[in-house]
């Protein structure tokens, strides 16, 4: 190496090279001096073990008072040994719980006037005539003019159609009902 090129190496890099050169080589015999570790111990198996109940609150009495004393050496902690087997309570009872509004109170003198069965068929004979009505208007409907795109009409179709099946089933459904208001239980069967 010339010394117009070492003026542009880095002063630190010649250096380490340097050293790098000087550093006697491994002869045939010469090995390295390492310690072996000793082998990881594998972490303990998993167990299942239940969580204790959570503790109580704690007493407070409404006067202060000062609080006894006591050595930790005297406290002892003791958990049952064998889990306890709580009722799991349900997630839809325990959602409704806190969002359902108290009862109303009821008035022991005022009765409500009851709806006659027949009075009750007859209103729900007569909603099933309307829903059943509004199922053959939608459902007899003529296709869509052949100004639109396909894919609007089949869309247009397939909502009638829908719209056509939830009616049906309701008047259906209202008409099963205003039949068991109006038919007494003693002429059924």
């Amino acid at each position: 190496m010339t010394e117009a090129n070492a003026e542009f190496l880095d002063s630190d890099l010649l250096r380490d090279a340097e050293a790098t050169n000087q550093r006697p080589a491994l002869v045939e015999g010469d090995e390295l001096k390492t310690t072996r570790l000793p082998p990881l111990t594998p972490p303990p198996p998993m167990t299942t073990t239940m969580m204790p109940p959570p503790m109580a609150a704690p007493f407070r009495p409404s006067s202060p008072s000062p609080a006894p004393t006591m050595p930790l050496e005297a406290v002892s902690l003791s958990f049952p040994r064998e889990p306890v087997a709580t009722g799991k309570p349900s997630w839809l009872k325990a959602l409704l719980t806190p969002t359902a509004p108290p009862p109303a109170p009821t008035r022991e003198g005022a009765a409500l006037a009851p709806i006659h069965p027949s009075t009750a068929g007859a209103v729900l004979a007569g909603l099933g005539l309307v829903f059943a009505l509004l199922a053959l208007i939608t459902g007899l409907r003529g296709a869509p003019d052949t100004s639109v795109a396909p894919v609007v009409a089949a869309a247009v179709v397939l909502a009638r159609a829908l719209i056509t099946l939830g009616a049906g089933a309701l008047s259906f459904l209202l008409f099963r009902s205003a039949e068991r208001m109006l038919v007494a239980p003693s002429e059924k069967g």
